[in-house]
């Protein structure tokens, strides 16, 4: 019996006359049945080309480190390391990594000590991840990468602990540190934050496209590698944490969450999207250098939407976040259904990630994934955060934006019903948001207006004035337009500016457009930038507190800033 007529199902490399009597989900155990018999690897690939490669259509060149590794016979090592909070940043701490090679026999730990002495072992938990990505001719670029995880508990708060890998030969990983959050913060600290980041190198499997996209020509203000010097601004800083709001490495430059078929370069064909999963190698590499001591915090946008992943249940994979699951720890505090929505505090502010791919009508492919299990949930935390007495200051970080303003994506409608609100009610003092390769700060918002003033330099009060939005997409990507007639308007910019009132629009389809005349567009500035937000604790009970935010450019020249007040409780 025929199941899939030739034509009418994806080519994923399974041989034609097989194909055509095997549902979709059995092509895929074939092909992972496939890998299995037949590693892949630069070896196998050339000495079997005639047997491998022909059977399956397998590009020839080894498409991950592991491949590499072991057609060279090098030895396994962990790079790319990565921290992220667990459930209680006071008392837990997440380390991951990538092997460069397939596990070797016995056992994998983290050594885990204080004052310059290793006193504990973690042991380590091992996620293969197998990416089988469709060709536009045809063929299938199989990866297979191994991915290193370990989780400390029981740690001490606000207490500095050092961690290397450690092999089983004995070989480890360089000494790193990091911090846990303190219970009580009482002196000033700061976190960072940006979206949109990408890479600016070529990934191990070589494809072409999968860099950042030319720069437009009167791109002048900005270093050569905007990706590269994010991170080194974020390292040089050493912030407590730093939140990315979405689209983190662009392993699919496309963004749609469309069914996967690359043609070997960001180009996609008519109704899929490419696909590369060796750009998260290269992603971790280059972020290992500040991630490996501060954790960094993913909420998820829409290019981190891998429709590859829909069938790889072995971690849980849900509307494209499987690869996720076995490269990235989040903390599992929000609904069991959204695993990058979670909840954390850190001194006297809460933090919460929001899944906009949920709530968004631009990019509705993973619209309403939740069943409105997210806005629920968020109403919970919410509530909760404003009734802890720990907790001065809400911040929200998301990626397609509530209000912004842009030639590309300005706002998006279903995210501003979603969360705008409830940030009004609860009184969320910063929504941090990307989506829109730019810088951008609103004035205090509230029903969906200004409710004050707040130019540069300005004192924001936002139990009274309202919630502050800044868009900072402006992590590395290559830039957007602003709206006809729209210019930027920042400190240091010498040029008559359009004001805070412009005439933009809300996404309320994949190419609807409401029309949306502003008055918030406070500061605006098209290149490359992030925000360091510096939290000053109260004295005391009933004294106040602070939070400056302040945005820097990718040369370190600061363009922005705006402090916010409160009461402490």
């Amino acid at each position: 019996m025929t199941r899939t007529p030739r034509g009418q199902a994806p080519d994923v490399g399974v041989p034609a006359d097989l194909a055509e009597h095997m549902t979709v989900a059995e092509q895929h155990d074939w092909v992972r049945s496939f890998l299995h018999r037949h590693p892949v690897s630069r070896r196998t690939a050339l000495k079997q080309g005639s047997g491998v490669v022909a059977a399956l259509g397998l590009a020839s060149a080894p498409w991950t480190l592991a491949a590499c590794a072991s057609a060279a016979g090098a030895p396994v090592a962990v790079v790319g390391r990565h921290l992220a909070f667990g459930d209680d940043p006071t008392r837990s701490m997440a380390m991951a990594g990538e092997l460069t090679a397939p596990p070797p026999a016995g056992a994998m730990v983290v050594d885990l000590g204080q004052g310059g002495t290793f006193g504990a072992q973690i042991p380590v938990e091992v996620r293969r991840l197998v990416s089988q990505v469709p060709q536009a001719d045809g063929s299938i670029r199989a990866s297979d990468q191994y991915f290193v995880h370990a989780l400390a508990n029981g740690l001490q708060p606000g207490a500095s602990y050092q961690y290397r890998f450690r092999m089983p030969d004995g070989t480890t990983t360089e000494t790193a540190t990091f911090t846990t959050a303190p219970r009580t913060a009482t002196g000033p600290w700061s976190f960072t934050a940006f979206a949109d980041q990408g890479v600016d190198m070529v990934p191990p499997s070589g494809l072409s496209g999968f860099t950042n996209e030319p720069y437009k020509p009167d791109d002048t203000r900005r270093s050569m590698t905007p990706s590269t010097s994010m991170v080194d601004r974020v390292a040089a800083t050493r912030p407590a944490f730093h939140l990315l709001a979405g689209d983190i490495c662009y392993a699919d430059p496309s963004g749609e969450g469309k069914p996967v078929k690359s043609t070997g370069s960001s180009k996609s064909p008519s109704g899929f999207d490419s696909f590369d999963p060796t750009v998260w190698t290269t992603y971790f590499g280059l972020i290992e250098r500040s991630a490996a001591t501060t954790p960094w915090m993913f909420a998820t946008g829409n290019h981190d939407m891998e429709a590859l992943y829909d069938d790889n249940t072995a971690h849980g994979a849900r509307h494209g976040y499987g690869g996720h699951a076995a490269r990235l720890d989040l903390p599992r505090t929000g609904p069991s259904a959204c695993p990058s929505v979670y909840s954390m505090r850190y001194g006297n502010v809460g933090v919460v990630s929001v899944d906009a791919n949920d709530l968004s009508m631009e990019i509705p492919t993973n619209a309403g994934y939740s069943g409105g299990a997210q806005v629920t949930w968020l109403r919970q935390t919410l509530t909760g955060m404003r009734g802890d007495p720990a907790i001065d200051f809400v911040v929200a970080f998301f990626h397609h934006c509530a209000f912004a303003t842009s030639a590309s994506h300005a706002s998006d409608a279903g995210v501003r019903a979603a969360v705008a609100p409830l940030f009004d009610e609860f009184s969320v003092d910063l929504a941090l948001q990307g989506h829109n390769h730019q810088y951008e700060r609103t004035n205090p918002i509230r029903r969906g207006r200004s409710a004050a003033q707040a130019p540069d330099g300005a004192t924001v009060r936002p139990e009274t004035d309202g919630t502050t939005y800044v868009c900072v997409g402006s992590g590395g990507r290559p830039r957007y337009s602003w709206q006809a007639g729209e210019t930027d308007r920042y400190r240091g910019d010498t040029t008559p500016d359009s004001g805070v009132n412009v005439v933009s629009y809300q996404a309320v389809g994949e190419s609807a457009k409401l029309p949306d005349v502003v008055d918030w567009s406070q500061a605006r500035y098209l290149d490359y930038a992030y925000v360091t937000v510096d939290v000053v604790p109260p004295p005391g009970p009933g004294q106040t507190t602070t939070m400056t935010l302040r945005a820097i450019t990718d040369t370190g020249q600061e363009i922005d800033r705006v402090t916010l007040e409160r009461r402490a409780h």
